[in-house]
C-alpha cells in the first residue's frame, strides 16, 4: 500500500536526534549499510517495505525485480500497451541551477529521477548519479506508477465522459458483470472519491477482496464479482484502497466497448504525445468456481491502474493535465469539478512528527483520485498524485509549475524536494 503502518511511524519516532538533524539538513534519511550488499526484505516481492532505508545494492536488486516482473507479465500477455506515434515534442531544457541538496540526494539518496518544469521548459533535470546502480537511470528507464496511476485512470475517465462513453460523474453504475455487487447503482462519483462504502469487502493492506487468498490482480474481475455477490454499500466515508481503482478502470473498458483502444490512443498518442510505449499490468484471467464465466478473458475483467512509462512521458501526462485545466477544455472542467467536489482527506496531518515522508500528509482534500488543498497553499490550485515510495506528479495550475519525482524508498522529506518547490518556485539550496 501507499500509506504508512503504525509500526513504521513508531519505529521512525525512535530514531536518534542526531539522525533527525541530518534529515532536516539533507532532506533524506541516510542509507542503512551504504556500500554494503543487497538485502532481501521480502522474498518473492518486487516492492521494498516502507520502513527501510535501502543501500544502492538493495535498490538495484528491487529495481531488477520490478523489471523481471514486467517481463513475466509480457510473456503472459498481461500487459496492455499503447505504442508511441512518433509525434512526441521534446521539452526545452535549461541548465540545472546549483542545488547542493538535490545533488547530494541524487548521489546517495533515494530519488531516482527529479524533473522541475515551469512555464514551458524543464528548469531542473536530475537523475541518480551514473554508476550507483546495476543499470543507470536514463530517459528510457521505465518507472512503475504505483498509485499515481490512480490519478491517470481518473484522467482517462474524464476523457471517457467528454467523448460520450460515460454521461457524467453522477452516472449510476449499470454493469451486468457487477450487477449483484455493492457497486451496481452507485454514482460513479462515489467510486472516484473512494467513498463507495466498500471497507467491509477489501483488506486495504494486502489488496485481498472478501478474504481471498489471492491478490486482487491475480484474479479476473469476473471472479471477484462472484466473491462480491450480495454485498451492500456501508457508509460513505473515504476508504482509500487499491482494488476500487481497478473497478473504475474496468468500468471505462465496459462503457467504451469496441472504442476503448481508440480512446486510449487518442489520449496517449494524440494528446499526451508519448515518446515511448506506455503500458499497464493486466489482471490474470481466472476460472470462477472452477469454470469460465461468460466474461472470461475479456478486457473488462483485466484493466488496472498500474502504469509503466518513462520519466519524460510522466511529465508529458502532467503537462497535458495542466493544459486541460488551464485551457478549460472539457477534460479540464472534469479536473476542476473533481477539485470542487473533493472530500475531506482523513490522513491530513501536517503537524504530526514524521508526516514529511508522505505528500498526502499535507493535503486537506481528496477527490476523483487526486489530492487538493495543500497546507500553506490553501488558496492555490494545486493538483497532485502520489504513489508508493514517492512516485509523484504535482501541478501548480496557477503558476504553470510541475514537479515529477520517481523514488526507490519512503525516506526523504516531501517538503524539501516537492511541496516547497511548488510553493515558492525555488529549488532547495
Amino acid at each position: 500500500m501507499n500509506h504508512p503502518t503504525k509500526k513504521f511511524l513508531s519505529a521512525i519516532a525512535w530514531i536518534c536526534p542526531l539522525l533527525m538533524t541530518a534529515t532536516a539538513q539533507s532532506g533524506s534519511l541516510p542509507q542503512t549499510d551504504p556500500g554494503g550488499k543487497a538485502v532481501i526484505y521480502n522474498e518473492g516481492f518486487q516492492d521494498l517495505p516502507e520502513n527501510v532505508q535501502p543501500n544502492d545494492a538493495t535498490i538495484s536488486l528491487y529495481e531488477e525485480r520490478k523489471a523481471a516482473l514486467m517481463q513475466r507479465r509480457a510473456s503472459q500477455s498481461r500487459l496492455y500497451t499503447i505504442q508511441p506515434k512518433g509525434n512526441a515534442a521534446e521539452f526545452a531544457v535549461q541548465p540545472n541551477p546549483p542545488s547542493q541538496t538535490l545533488e547530494a540526494e541524487l548521489s546517495k539518496g533515494y530519488i531516482l529521477s527529479y524533473l522541475y518544469f515551469e512555464n514551458g521548459s524543464i528548469r531542473y533535470n536530475g537523475k541518480a548519479k551514473d554508476g550507483r546502480f546495476s543499470k543507470n537511470i536514463d530517459d528510457e528507464t521505465v518507472f512503475t506508477s504505483h498509485s499515481t496511476g490512480k490519478s491517470i485512470t481518473s484522467y482517462i475517465v474524464g476523457h471517457a465522459i467528454c467523448e460520450g462513453y460515460i454521461s457524467s460523474m453522477d452516472e449510476a453504475i449499470d454493469w451486468p458483470m457487477m450487477n449483484k455487487t455493492l457497486y451496481q447503482g452507485q454514482p460513479l462519483r462515489q467510486l472516484l472519491n473512494m467513498s463507495a462504502g466498500d471497507k467491509h469487502t477489501v483488506d486495504d493492506r494486502s489488496s485481498r477482496v472478501m478474504g481471498s487468498a489471492s491478490h486482487h490482480r491475480d484474479m479476473g474481475l469476473d471472479t471477484i464479482a462472484v466473491l462480491l455477490e450480495g454485498t451492500k454499500k456501508k457508509g460513505d466515508e473515504v476508504f482509500y484502497n487499491n482494488f476500487l481503482t481497478d473497478v473504475i478502470a474496468n468500468y471505462v473498458v465496459f462503457k467504451a466497448g469496441n472504442g476503448y483502444d481508440e480512446l486510449m490512443r487518442r489520449i496517449f498518442q494524440d494528446k499526451v504525445k508519448i515518446k515511448h510505449a506506455v503500458s499497464y499490468e493486466k489482471h490474470a484471467a481466472t476460472l470462477t468456481n472452477g469454470q469460465r464465466s461468460p466474461y472470461y478473458g475479456e478486457l473488462q475483467t483485466q484493466a488496472s491502474y498500474s502504469y509503466r512509462m518513462t520519466r519524460m512521458d510522466y511529465l508529458r501526462v502532467a503537462e497535458a493535465m495542466m493544459k486541460d485545466y488551464q485551457s478549460n477544455t472539457c477534460v479540464g472542467q472534469y479536473l476542476k469539478e473533481s477539485q470542487k467536489q473533493a472530500k475531506l482527506w482523513p490522513r491530513y496531518r501536517p503537524q504530526v512528527e514524521n508526516a514529511k515522508f508522505w505528500m498526502h500528509s499535507y493535503s486537506r482534500k481528496y477527490g476523483a483520485q487526486f489530492y487538493f488543498d495543500f497546507y500553506g497553499m490553501s488558496h492555490r490550485n494545486i493538483v497532485a498524485t502520489e504513489g508508493l515510495h514517492g512516485q509523484n506528479m504535482v501541478m501548480d495550475m496557477d503558476n504553470s509549475r510541475i514537479v515529477v519525482i520517481h523514488s526507490a524508498a519512503t525516506a526523504w522529506d516531501q517538503r524539501v524536494f516537492l511541496l516547497n518547490v511548488i510553493k515558492d518556485g525555488q529549488l532547495p539550496k
